[in-house]
Parts: C-alpha cells; structure tokens; sequence
C-alpha cells in the first residue's frame, strides 16, 4: 500500500467522503494529511463507479461527483458555504419551519351541502398573517457575537458573510419588529377575497360583520387587510363592518394566556421545561449546535461559547444567546422567519444547515410550542383548558346569530398561542392528543399543519329554515368535529354546541358567563 501526502482542505476531505455524507461544511483552512491510496470498489444501482480513493484514519474516502453522478444527481460546490450538494441545494424554499410557515392555501372544492340547506352565518378564528421577527432578540444577539468574534480574530470567512446578512437583515427590521409583513398582508387579504368569493349571499346589507383583533399591531393589520380582500370580492355588495380590538389585559377569550395566573407559571416552569431542555441538549443537538456554528467560529472561540463566556441579551434585557445551543437556534429562527419577509428582503440563511439540521431545530420548535401551548402531557390539560372561555365565546355568538339573523359574520384576528390551545381543545385530530415522550411529539403533532401563519378555524353554519347544520373548515379545507354525523362534513349544531358545551361545564365556564367573569376565572383557576 502507498503513502503519499497531499495538501487538502478540511471541507474537501470531507467533500471525497463515502456515501452518507453529501452535505459537508468547513471553515476551508487547509493542512497536509498523508493517506494511503485504498483500491475501493464502489457500485451503485448495479454499475461499478470509477474515481480515485483513499484510506485516511481508517475511513475510505471516494469523490462524492462521482457517487452524486452515478446516482443521476447533479453535483456543485458552493464557495461561500464550503457545501459540496447532490441533486436539489439547501435553500429558504425548503420547509421545515414549524408554525412559522407561510400560510399553505391550496386549491379546494367544498362538499355540497344538502339539500334545501343554505349558509346563514361564519364564525371565524384565525392567526395574523406573515410577520417580522417579533423583537430584536435572534438577529441582535447572533450579530454582537460574530462582531465580538470578528474583534478577536476567531472569526471565519463565512461568519463575516453571515454577520454581514444578519447586519442586513436589521436594517430591514428596523422600525418593523412585531409587524406584519407584505407575505402577511396578501395572505389575509386573500383569505377575507376567498370568504367573500365563497359566500357571497351571507354579506347583504341588512347584515353586519364584526371583525375583532388583539391588542398587537399585527392583528388589527391582518383584521383590516382581511377586510379589504372582503370588500374588494364583494364589490357593490354594501356591508356593515364593526371593527374593534380587546384593550391589553382584558382581553379573556383572543389572549387568555395573559391573565391565566397558573398557566403563566405552568409555561414558565412547569414539569414539561426539563423534559424540553434535556432532550434540546442531547448528543443529536449538542452536535448539530458545534456542526452549524464552527462554519463561522474558530474551534477555541466554539469551547469559549460552551463553556458560558458570553451572555448576550435582547432588547429588553433578558439573555437569549449563552451557549452553542442557543446560537445556533437563533440562526434557526432568522431561517423560519426570512420566507415571512420575502416582501422586504432576499435572505438565505437556509444555506447554513444541513436538511437533517433543519428537520432537528423544527422538531425542536414543535415540541416547545406542543408542551407548552398544545396538548401537553398527559398529567395536565392546563394549556387548552385557558381556551375554554373563547370556545364558549363561539357557541354563545352562533346561537344569536342563528336567532336573531343580523350578523353575517364574526371574523376574530389572534396568535399561534390561541389557535393552538383552540385546536387542542375542540378535539380536533392531529391537535389533541398529550405524549409524554418528547421524541414522539413530531410523529403526531405538526406545527406546520396546526398554526402556520394566518391558520384559521371556521364553523360555517347552514340553514333550511328549520334545522342547523354546521361544518367546520381549517385553513379552508374541510375536516371534522369528533362527534358522528351521517352527511359528513356537515353536523347537527345542537350535537356539536352539546358537545362542547359538556367539555366546558366540566372546567367551570358557563355558557352565560360575562367578559368580567371570565377575565376573574382565569385569574383565579386558570
């Protein structure tokens, strides 16, 4: 067997790696290994591949072109990332962004209703559309810690590169965090067009709309985009809309989460965070943390990070960013969030990670907001119970609609942190069910399904002049209630406000409760 040394660099070492490994990142330093030339012979599909070889640390090395070719994938190196891709690159287009998707409407056709039955009336609950990031937390923490690297010369090519789009990223957020975005705007305005198109006989004008919106900016944004569309789709049709929003702090049924007293502690440390923390820190997480950030850090600034150097704080003073773990999650973050904002600006922070790497950090997502805001553990219903108030919100306002027949609908903007306690608590499949095993989460819950931006649930009713029936769309498609019903997707509105109606009894709401009795509620049980 020859020796023969060769100059290489760490990624191209990696590039002429064996099969499994295809997506490889490395700061690009170059040193002098020897190897030994190993005669490999490498088939695939059937047909012998030839490319030379060799034997480095007891691992055979063969050229990725030629496994990627053999395999009839194109194959590129990328420079900037140090990334040798087979077949389709990294890019912000790929998925893998949990609740922060961009709304995922698709093309549908709708069951017709039976017979003689015509809609009288819409209960709609969605979230607001597209955003910016929230506040100036991921993207200012990130930044301060390639600068200070960057100041100490441990810093690598492509972390000026990413600190450069992180610097760019804030000039754009500038004056802009919490806010809808353009992404956000065209999909509100697009769903109140859809509404319109699809309903067109409710909004007549001896009807009214109320449409009702959170405290935040970017609910009254998607509140009045949502509206727009509405009219537009409308057109002479002439409709009276009453737009308002809950003031801050007394806002019992779209931000129950700010009045719930246990709930709040529960969130802050309840049983599930250490479930959460040791499995975000186990040997999978650990090493996609050093895997993403050594592209940008040198090894000794890498171990100055782990070791808790550095606590780097967000706008308000509360630290986001003290270890590998944390950084590189907010990388993750500014990847979710940059399809939000596609309006404002082109960023590619996807081209940092791996696929695998980002099917890690959404699970990551998943399972925090699951515990935290979902079905959460099997030992508690605390999370979805705090929706109970809205629920009841819901039944009460159908049945006077359905009564007094001057509403043609009610149209209420919220957060990821309703619609998900909302689709737990309404039984909805895929939404509801508590695990307590972290690692299982993602096999049966899917953020991106449950709560992308601008998800919406709407019970639309349907009347023959005596009988009510009522079906229920998520995100505009059709799905189930978890009751029987002979003419699927339609339901008896009695089976389904009974059925509610029993679900709420049993955590203490009543259907003839108030706003104050409900704000009281959550204070003291909830």
């Amino acid at each position: 067997m020859m020796i023969r040394k060769i100059g290489i660099s760490v990624a191209s070492l990696a590039i002429l790696t064996s099969v499994s490994v295809f997506d490889v990142y490395g700061a690009g330093s170059k040193r002098m290994i020897e190897v030994s030339e190993q005669s490999a012979n490498v088939v695939v599909n059937g047909q012998r591949v030839e490319g030379e070889s060799f034997l480095y640390n007891g691992v055979t090395y063969v050229p990725a072109r030629a496994i990627g070719e053999a395999l009839g994938q194109e194959v590129d190196w990328d420079n900037n990332t140090q990334s040798v891709f087979v077949g389709q690159k990294m890019s912000d287009q790929q998925g893998y962004r949990g609740t922060k998707t961009p709304y995922p409407f698709k093309e549908t056709s709708y069951t017709k209703a039976p017979s003689g039955y015509e809609p009288i009336f819409i209960n709609y609950i969605g979230r607001h559309g597209s955003r910016h990031l929230s506040s100036s937390k991921y993207d200012k923490t990130l930044f301060e810690l390639l600068d200070i690297a960057e100041k100490d010369g441990q810093i690598t090519n492509l972390g000026k590169e990413l600190k450069k789009e992180i610097g760019n990223l804030m000039k754009v957020e500038k004056d802009h965090y919490g806010l809808l975005s353009t992404t956000g705007g065209e999909e509100l305005k697009g769903i109140g067009a859809r509404v319109g198109q699809n309903f067109k006989e409710l909004f007549t004008s001896d009807k009214k709309v109320i449409a009702q919106a959170t405290f935040k900016d970017r609910t009254p944004q998607s509140r009045d985009q949502f509206i727009d569309g509405l009219k537009e789709s409308l057109g002479d049709n002439k409709v009276d809309i009453l737009a308002s929003a809950f003031e801050e702090g007394k806002d019992p049924y779209l931000r129950p989460y700010d009045l719930a007293t246990k709930y709040n502690e529960y969130a802050e440390d309840g049983d599930w965070v250490k479930l959460y923390e040791d499995y975000v820190t186990q040997n999978t997480g650990t090493r996609y943390a050093k895997e993403v950030l050594l592209q940008f850090f040198s090894e000794g600034f890498y171990q100055r990070l782990n070791a808790g150097e550095f606590e780097l704080k967000d706008e308000k003073g509360k630290v986001k960013l003290s270890n590998p773990t944390e950084a590189a999650s907010n990388l993750y973050e500014l990847y979710i969030i940059s399809s939000n904002i596609k309006g404002e600006g082109d960023f590619e922070f996807g081209r940092y990670f791996t696929a695998n790497q980002l099917k890690w950090y959404e699970s990551i997502d998943n399972i925090n907001d699951f515990y935290e805001k979902g079905p959460s553990l099997t030992s508690t219903d605390l999370p979805q119970n705090i929706i109970a108030p809205l629920v009841k919100e819901l039944i009460v306002s159908t049945d006077q609609s359905i009564q007094q027949k001057d509403t043609a609908g009610i149209f209420r903007f919220a957060h990821a942190e309703t619609i998900i306690p909302l689709s737990s608590f309404l039984d909805i499949a895929g939404a509801n069910v508590s695990i307590d095993k972290p690692q299982d989460v993602t096999q049966n819950w899917n953020g991106s399904v449950i709560s992308p931006m601008g998800a919406n649930i709407q019970w639309i009713l349907y009347s023959n002049g005596k009988d009510v029936l009522v079906k229920m769309l998520r995100n505009e498609e059709e799905i189930a209630f978890p009751i029987e019903t002979k003419t699927y997707p339609y339901y008896k509105w009695e089976d389904v406000k009974t059925y509610y109606q029993n679900k709420l009894q049993k955590v203490g709401v009543s259907l003839d409760s108030s706003l104050e009795d409900n704000i009281e509620l959550l204070q003291k049980n909830f």
